[in-house]
């Protein structure tokens, strides 16, 4: 094997993967949270891919055959695990069972079975000059079983970007629940991060075939637009996410529950509501949830939700964060010398972005904007 310099750092990714995995496997308190299951299967099979590229790269023969898995659709792993990994993180509720196999049918069929039965195989050409090999100019013979798995080598990356693209909106719902259930949300951004990365792979994935299709000519140094970057994601992502502690959401509770107050309760209720934020001030708590200001109102978690959202019009995450943003003018025209993060923190957020954004939200303008130009109008 004759390793270059780009062979070499894959080497090292690989490498940092696999402690990364024994990292997750040796930690209790990593390893016992049920989305850190499919964040290892993920990153165990990314450590796969990477493996199989510089096998080949490297003319490097393992002798086994699925181990090759990319010819026969081995990206079709992907998408799944993706998708029960966020599900884990986004709904408490949420459990693995026997209809989620079916998810994996596509590899199972085609990269396991499929393969282990067919008396035919791959043409030494697909083999040695990648799956596409049968689409060009050259005279041949193509057998529909090659036929069928050049179609597929397509196809693996469409159906990983169907569960991308679904992600988004995952996330997008996750977001959404947090803000009626949390005044302060963290973390979500890891999420979107974790999802666009991946969406990055399969781009640039897209455009080395493209080229490779196209130009019908194989460069081999172009393998590495694509390659790199899972290397990347695997170095960068993996250790971080392992560790978050994720907002629980249970997507039956806010999926069926519901409040019923009349309009004449919702009235008295929001005027109540009103006076609670006035003289106990719960929003500068950084860890308000809406359970707490459910229980300081003695009504139902669905009851203050149905005060929030129909009397003042915005989420219960909208509705602390203006309370917040109030008090953080306050803050800032009483005490002009201390810093915008202390101003944050004493008016409820947990971290400077928070507040920034939300600051921009409702005044148009960031905090340092609103102090000049009441410190120096």
């Amino acid at each position: 094997m004759n390793l270059d310099i780009w062979s070499l750092l894959i080497i090292v990714v690989i490498f940092q993967g696999i402690f990364f995995l024994t990292i997750l496997l040796a930690s209790p308190v990593k390893k016992n949270k049920k989305e850190n299951l499919y964040l290892f299967c993920l990153m165990l099979v990314c450590i796969w891919f990477l493996s199989e590229f510089l096998a080949i790269r490297n003319t490097y023969n393992i002798g086994f055959s699925i181990f090759y898995g990319t010819r026969y659709g081995s990206w079709l792993l992907l998408g799944p695990l993706t998708f029960f990994y966020f599900k884990a993180i986004t709904d408490s509720s949420w459990k693995f069972s026997v209809k989620y196999w079916l998810h994996f049918l596509p590899f199972i069929i085609f990269v396991l079975i499929i393969p282990f039965l067919s008396s035919e195989s791959l043409s030494v050409r697909q083999v040695t000059y990648g799956m596409l090999a049968v689409f060009d100019h050259r005279k041949k013979v193509v057998t529909p079983f090659e036929y069928l798995y050049s179609i597929l080598f397509f196809i693996q990356f469409l159906h990983l970007g169907c569960y991308l693209v679904y992600n988004l909106k995952i996330i997008h719902n996750y977001s959404k629940n947090l803000k009626s259930e949390y005044s302060s949300v963290n973390n979500v951004i890891w999420l979107k991060v974790f999802n666009v990365l991946l969406i990055l792979i399969l781009i640039l994935a897209s455009i080395y075939l493209y080229i490779l299709f196209v130009s019908d000519v194989y460069r081999r140094y172009l393998d590495y637009i694509y390659v790199l970057p899972m290397g990347f994601f695997i170095y960068s992502v993996g250790y971080y996410l392992s560790g978050i502690q994720w907002m629980s959401i249970d997507e039956k509770e806010t999926k069926y529950n519901s409040s019923s107050l009349s309009t004449d309760e919702i009235q008295g209720y929001a005027k109540q509501l009103k006076q609670v934020m006035l003289h106990d001030t719960p929003h500068l708590k950084n860890d308000l949830r809406l359970k707490d200001l459910a229980n300081m109102m003695n009504v139902s978690t669905h009851s203050i939700s149905q005060i929030i959202n129909q009397s003042f019009m915005c989420s219960f995450f909208d509705f602390i964060n203006q309370y917040r943003i109030e008090e953080a003018k306050k803050l800032i025209i009483a005490k002009p010398e201390i810093t915008l993060l202390q101003v944050a923190f004493d008016a409820g957020f947990n971290n400077k972005t928070s507040f920034v954004n939300a600051f921009k939200k409702f005044e148009k303008k960031t905090p340092s904007t609103f102090r000049k130009e009441v410190i120096h109008p």
